[in-house]
């Protein structure tokens, strides 16, 4: 069962619609705006609060937190984004191309919502 305790978030302004990012990896843009990550990408955190574009959403960036998970992962595994913007594992093949975003501490299948502990 996923849980989440108390953690730090920012406010972002999504730069495009989020409605269907909740407890997705996010991202800045160059102007400072939020979009979902991809594959590669280091994202700033989590969104929790899905919104339309330029409407205030918060963002977890510390702690643990919900996550849709992307592929069947167990707890204690490294994550990264791909390009929906949900936890897949982290493998070697990925060193230096994607960053760890945080470990699990709840895993799951494609699709549940999972816990991370980000970094």
């Amino acid at each position: 069962m996923a849980f989440e305790q108390v953690w730090k978030s920012v406010t972002g302004v999504p730069a495009v619609d989020l409605k269907d990012h909740r407890y997705a990896f996010v991202k800045y843009t160059e102007d400072g705006k939020i979009v979902p990550a991809k594959t590669g990408d280091y994202a700033i955190g989590v969104n929790y609060e899905p919104n339309n574009v330029d409407e205030p959403s918060q963002v977890v960036a510390q702690g643990y937190a919900f996550i849709i998970l992307g592929e069947e992962i167990s707890a204690g595994t490294p994550v990264m984004s791909n390009d929906d913007g949900h936890a897949v594992a982290h493998t070697a093949a990925a060193e230096g191309t994607n960053h760890v975003l945080g470990v699990l501490a709840v895993g799951g299948e494609a699709g549940d919502i999972g816990t991370i502990l980000l970094r």
